[in-house]
């Protein structure tokens, strides 16, 4: 073998199984991984759930101040909760923009 000595023998040998170990270990990676569903479900999971989230949360999404996160309580309590985000259209103090920019942060779970 290339008139290695027995001792560099060894290292390349064992060179040479670390680095298929590495390929097995990320062909396994790559055919198991679960990223991409994670990456899906975790955009749901950052939302803030309307018909759970309190005043306080509420008031932590930009553009939605104490008089509006009180309105969508109390909009939520009179009919039983929301069935989708685009219901809080019909509350007072969200136009078109303002819901524009608030929907990406909220969901109805």
């Amino acid at each position: 073998m290339l008139n290695l000595t027995q001792e560099e023998r060894k290292v390349v040998l064992f060179l040479v199984a670390i680095a298929l170990i590495g390929v097995g270990g990320n062909f396994l990676i790559k055919q198991f991984s679960t990223a991409k569903s994670i990456t899906c479900l975790s955009q749901d999971l950052a939302k803030i759930d309307l018909n759970s989230a309190d005043k306080k949360l509420l008031m932590g999404i930009s553009g939605i101040g104490e008089k509006l996160a009180g309105r969508i309580i109390e909009y939520r309590n009179e009919r039983a909760g929301f069935t989708n985000v685009e219901e809080l259209k019909e509350i007072k103090g969200i136009t078109g923009p303002k819901f524009a920019r608030i929907k990406e942060y909220l969901a109805v779970k």
